[in-house]
């Protein structure tokens, strides 16, 4: 009997868990993707997966949580997240993300974690 080999990589569950831990809501996700809050939880379970624009979505949301994480600790996270934004002339980078502009928040955040290092 041979044992199954772990696999290397994401899950869509395991993306939806960075997310979260990284101070990002359901709610959050769901508005940065898109969808309603229940899609969300389904998969957080495991249960569905995100398809075309909306899985690009998530994977684009959990990129800019994953350098956001690398500069702020998680609450720091959800801030930036949450907070009017000069660079963006007064908008807020999750507004921005749940109109599908993810680019200048992707910028934005590489700007800043590269000015951290």
């Amino acid at each position: 009997m041979t044992q199954a080999t772990p696999q290397a990589g994401f899950s869509y569950q395991e993306i939806v868990r960075e997310i979260r831990a990284a101070g990002l809501s359901n709610c959050d996700i769901a508005r940065a993707t898109g969808v309603k809050e229940r899609q969300v939880q389904h998969w957080a379970a495991g249960s569905s997966r995100p398809r075309d624009e909306t899985r690009d979505r998530l994977v684009d949301t959990h990129y800019v949580v994953r350098l956001l994480g690398a500069v702020y600790r998680p609450e720091g996270v959800e801030i930036w997240m949450h907070a009017k934004n000069p660079e963006f002339e007064g908008a807020r980078p999750i507004d921005l993300l749940a109109a599908g502009d993810f680019q200048p928040v992707v910028q934005s955040v590489e700007r800043l974690r590269a000015g951290a290092m």
